[in-house]
């Protein structure tokens, strides 16, 4: 396994957030779109920022605390069809060791909670890997630093041509299918309604 840090969460004006995920020690670079929700929850924690509330992602840390666990590490294990896939390992008090079937973004959420390593498969990385490049920053906007509230969704980019709101609803449908695939069913809510906003204004 490779070692891997966040290098940023961020928002362009065509697709979905993406995760930068940079090779400590090397220039390769690891892309992986995720879900508004989980966008902000990462760029929180790698800017050491906390909610006012805590999410889903702090009580989760919480309970593995409670129970006097730890999160040893996340991998990023596989890519298949364009969808990336991870494992959390959990140590116990006594030593022994599980892992868990997770979302990257789940995973990576968890990781900069607990100051838990990132780790990606070599596999992963020949395949869907490519040098790291400071011209990535520029294209991209990176998200706040400061969210004390996690918004139900970022807002759409205002500028929009025409063409430009169709190729962002078939990013936003494939989205929603992989949504509903995954169960994520409040993500898949969230995006019925942007789509639904877009076609409208698309339409008037």
């Amino acid at each position: 396994m490779v070692e891997m840090v966040v290098g940023g969460v961020y928002l362009n004006a065509q697709s979905y957030p993406r995760l930068l995920l940079r090779r400590k020690e090397g220039d390769t670079c690891l892309q992986i779109v995720i879900g508004p929700f989980e966008a902000i929850a990462i760029s929180m924690a790698h800017n050491n920022q906390k909610p006012l509330r805590p999410i889903s992602y702090d009580l989760a840390c919480a309970l593995i605390g409670e129970i006097e666990a730890r999160v040893l590490k996340i991998e990023i294990t596989d890519l298949h069809e364009g969808t990336f896939y991870a494992k959390v390992f959990l140590e116990s008090r006594d030593g022994s060791v599980v892992s868990l079937d997770s979302r990257p973004s789940d995973a990576i959420a968890l990781a900069l909670r607990t100051a838990a390593p990132i780790f990606a498969a070599p596999a992963v990385l020949a395949e869907a890997g490519r040098p790291w490049s400071a011209e990535d920053i520029p294209r991209a906007l990176q998200l706040p630093a400061a969210t004390p509230e996690i918004p139900e969704a970022l807002p759409l980019p205002p500028s929009l041509s025409p063409a430009e709101s169709l190729s962002h609803v078939e990013l936003l449908k494939k989205r929603l299918g992989q949504a509903i695939a995954e169960e994520a069913y409040e993500e898949a809510a969230r995006l019925r309604d942007q789509i639904a906003g877009i076609e409208q204004q698309t339409a008037t």
